[in-house]
């Protein structure tokens, strides 16, 4: 052989690189692709539970967002229903003050009234007395029975008259 080249030699190199080749692939191809098929697994995993955190998320944000214009009318209507309810309690309240001004007023009207009637009685009073003294001056300057008798017909009569 030229170049001294064994055949024999070649082949048994060749089958050397096999069980070589072969040996490495049990020995550390298979653990190799095992940590890459679990770290790729892992990563799988993460990325799925990220993709349903981020859902549960946008359902959260979209819920949340919901409940906020729920909360929003809510407050709404809370102030419509306060300031209708203020109105209300200020009508009760200008009601009740017209009710009592009304009382007031009436009362007053009464006791006016009471004031007047008893005013003029002690009026009628005073002047039936003024009359009497005038009377009584009279029938002392001009003492005749019969004029007398006349004067206290008239005034009964004008007393009689005033009553009705």
């Amino acid at each position: 052989m030229p170049l001294n080249i064994d055949v024999v030699q070649i082949l048994l190199h060749m089958l050397n690189f096999v069980i070589l080749a072969g040996g490495l692939t049990l020995l550390l191809f298979k653990p190799v692709k095992k940590f890459l098929d679990e770290r790729q697994k892992y990563f799988a995993d993460k990325e799925k539970k990220l993709a349903e955190g981020l859902e549960n998320n946008e359902n959260l944000r979209a819920e949340y967002e919901k409940k906020l214009s729920t909360v929003d009318s809510e407050i709404e209507e809370m102030k419509l229903n306060a300031k209708n309810e203020t109105a209300k309690e200020a009508k009760e309240y200008l009601n009740n003050a017209q009710e009592k001004a009304a009382a007031i007023i009436s009362e007053a009207e009464s006791q006016a009234e009471d004031r007047k009637e008893h005013i003029l009685d002690s009026a009628q009073t005073e002047i039936g007395e003024l009359v009497v003294e005038a009377t009584q001056k009279l029938l002392e300057t001009n003492a005749n029975p019969d004029r007398t008798h006349e004067l206290y017909d008239e005034f009964i009569k004008s007393m009689v008259r005033d009553v009705q």
